[in-house]
């Protein structure tokens, strides 16, 4: 990287291992909001579920689609057929599921905060990339997480990252995010790691580099593909030393 730069970090996925929280919220939200009975327990085999839809999600009202395909036992092996289930649902409902997500999100949040960061952990290798990231003005959190559970997040890991460099992505497309701040700040070139990697292809910006977390939630086909370039831990924290 040179010292105009800048880099770009996705935050579910490639800096915070955010699974359990993620099945607490749309589990709350689902059965408390639409369903309107919490079961008494949840089944041991739930997590491993869940994890098998993970890779699929976008944005925080999908984590209610993975909800409903459980409670329903839908089979749904691909992307594609994921993306379908929500053109299915249509855009009013996935509305409902992200106000729901949230508003369920804040309520574990504000019930028991210690147990709700608890579920947020940094993947081990991203306290020394964050502890570097914090104090360089040319990284920035790009998520669809909203800036405020990021930045509880982070001051829980004793890392202050300044709020203005954290970027809430919405339904936007987060290459064109990226180059809208490229040209605003007057930088040259950028780099970007997610680990969805439909955020990350088609790119039809040359002076974007994109990598895909190879540490995040993904599906293993996304390991043998040649579309974007794989990245994993070692070589982010190497890309990291070079930043000013």
């Amino acid at each position: 990287m040179a010292e105009n730069d800048l880099l770009f970090l996705d935050f579910d996925g490639v800096i915070c291992d955010s699974i359990n929280e993620t099945i607490a919220s749309s589990w709350l939200a689902y059965y408390k909001y639409l369903v309107k009975k919490l079961p008494s327990s949840m089944p041991c085999d739930y997590k491993t579920r869940f994890m098998l839809f993970r890779p699929f999600i976008r944005s925080g009202e999908d984590y209610l689609v993975i909800q409903d395909i459980l409670a329903n036992n839908m089979e749904l092996k691909n992307q594609k057929q994921f993306d379908d289930l929500l053109a299915t649902i249509g855009k009013q409902v996935m509305q409902f599921y992200k106000d729901v997500f949230y508003r369920a999100r804040t309520e574990i949040l504000t019930t028991d905060k210690t147990l709700w960061l608890s579920f947020n952990p940094l993947y081990l290798h991203m306290h020394e990339a964050m502890a570097k990231g914090a104090a360089c003005e040319n990284v920035y959190i790009l998520s669809t997480k909203k800036p405020e559970f990021i930045i509880q997040i982070l001051q829980a890991h004793s890392l202050s990252f300044n709020p203005a460099r954290i970027i809430y992505s919405g339904q936007e497309e987060k290459l064109g995010i990226i180059h809208g701040v490229l040209e605003q700040e007057k930088k040259g070139r950028a780099y970007f790691v997610d680990d969805q990697i439909s955020h990350l292809v088609p790119n039809p910006y040359p002076h974007i580099k994109a990598f895909l977390a190879a540490w995040g939630y993904i599906e293993k086909a996304w390991l043998k593909q040649h579309d974007v370039e794989i990245i994993y831990p070692a070589q982010l924290i190497e890309l990291m030393k070079h930043l000013r």
